[in-house]
């Protein structure tokens, strides 16, 4: 049903043909002369009369009428498909004049929406952010350019107000010293009616770009696609957001590179089906990012998460890059799956690392990873080669429960006592301090390279037994 609609508004936007003078007036005398001549040898006007008929000259004046009024009738069908076809004429120009109204309508109205923005008064810009939805929740066509100006309007420099800026986390408080000057009155007042208008745009957005499935798992009204059915991409590069709430966030395309989260995110259960670039964001407060999907490549790198960030069971269907990130709260990776290559170089874990259950399917690059709180890693499944070379792994950092198909890499890779180290790896030095690795399996180089029959820290033995 869906495409015989689409297929009809294609037919009605096609512009009507005008038909030519002269095969039209060939056509209709044709087809009236040769009906006319067809009735009157049906009915046998020049057929020799029965002798038998009473009448016979008043029976040929008859088929005579017959055929005439056959013709007749048949140019009177002429007559009426033309009629018809000016008709179509009439009313095809009359579509088209109705379309160039409306969009000439909705031209303006987004004009004096975007206007609307511009004015120096909160209300009126809420306004015209209430407008913007209107028009794209009744146009389709409409529907990326108002997510575009939601988002053009977000990225514009902004300042929060003082006391949200040292409200929020303890971070903030050192990031914006105390004896920061405290704007006049009447900028805060601007601040936080701005703020407004921008917690405003966010939920806009949220309302329309979030689906949030009902009992039966159908997508919402709300939710909004392109006139083709397309989903919606979300740019919002460098913005400044606070207490987002963006779960069950469904679009093609996300880059929120470089944006500030002040306060609490929520990103839970987001699908993503083209790239997702998170590179360089700062999360002051707390991130929930629980069973996301992102079904491309996931660029974070870079990213500062200041207080717990909670990316649990989430879906790596592309490559994950977290080269450079530092987690400075607690990091919970519980179930993760990296079904691409997982990249976690000079990664900073300065808290507690939730990795149990996780699964890395392709390579794991964990070069010069910095863990100083304790790593949970049981039941964590390396289905590929692992880099930990120079990494450092401090404090209780337990690899025991890990499986390992290949052999790990570990060279030049530093550990404290504290930590618990997979088998064919052990301490290199005295017990007290920071110390190098070395490797307790023979010919470490060849078995990091692995022969393809795979490499399992269970089945190691001799291993086992010479760390210990």
């Amino acid at each position: 049903m869906a495409g015989w609609r689409k297929h009809a508004l294609r037919r009605m936007d096609q512009p009507l043909r005008a038909m030519r003078w002269w095969p039209v007036t060939l056509a209709a005398v044709a087809l009236v002369l040769g009906g006319g001549i067809a009735a009157m040898w049906l009915l046998g006007v020049w057929s020799r009369t029965p002798t038998s008929v009473a009448d016979p000259e008043r029976l040929r004046l008859d088929r005579i009428k017959v055929a005439l009024t056959v013709a007749a009738g048949m140019a009177a069908g002429v007559t009426l498909l033309m009629t018809l076809r000016r008709q179509a004429w009439s009313e095809h120009a009359q579509q088209f004049t109705q379309a160039d109204a409306v969009e000439q309508r909705i031209t303006s109205l987004y004009v004096a929406a975007a206007e609307q923005l511009g004015s120096d008064k909160a209300a009126v810009r809420l306004a015209g952010l209430y407008a913007l939805e209107r028009l794209g929740q009744d146009n389709s066509k409409l529907r990326q350019t108002v997510v575009e100006v939601l988002c053009a309007y977000l990225r514009m420099p902004y300042r929060l107000p003082t006391e949200v800026l040292r409200s929020n986390t303890s971070v903030l408080s050192q990031i914006f010293a105390p004896d920061e000057q405290t704007p006049k009155v009447e900028e805060q007042q601007s601040r936080r009616e701005e703020l407004q208008v921008r917690l405003t745009a966010q939920r806009l957005i949220a309302n329309h770009l979030c689906r949030h499935a009902g009992p039966d798992s159908s997508e919402p009204a709300a939710y909004w696609r392109g006139a083709a059915g397309e989903k919606m991409s979300l740019d919002l590069i460098g913005a400044a957001l606070l207490d987002i709430n963006f779960s069950d966030l469904k679009v093609d395309r996300l880059d929120l590179s470089g944006a500030h989260f002040y306060g609490n995110a929520n990103l839970a259960g987001m699908q993503v089906q083209g790239d997702a670039n998170f590179a360089g964001a700062h999360f002051f407060g707390k991130l929930r990012m629980i069973g996301a999907e992102f079904r491309d490549d996931a660029h974070l790198k870079g990213v500062q998460f200041y207080e717990d960030a909670n990316l649990s069971a989430t879906l790596f269907h592309g490559a994950a890059d977290f080269s450079g990130a530092h987690f400075h709260g607690a990091a919970e990776l519980a179930m993760a799956q990296f079904l691409g290559t997982a990249v976690f170089s000079s990664t900073h874990f300065h808290g507690h690392v939730d990795l149990k259950a996780a699964k890395f399917c392709r390579y794991a690059i964990l070069l010069a990873t910095q863990f100083d709180g304790p790593a949970e890693l049981d039941a964590a499944h390396f289905y590929m080669h692992v880099d930990l070379g120079e990494a450092k792994l401090c404090n209780a950092f337990n690899l025991t429960g890990t499986q390992f198909e290949y052999f790990p890499n570990m060279l030049d890779a530093r550990a404290t006592p504290s930590a618990q180290l997979p088998l064919g790896w052990a301490l290199d030095t005295h017990i007290g301090a920071a110390s190098d690795l070395r490797p307790v399996v023979p010919d470490p180089s060849v078995a990091a390279l692995n022969d393809g029959q795979g490499w399992s820290a269970r089945d190691s033995g001799e291993a086992g037994s010479e760390t210990g």
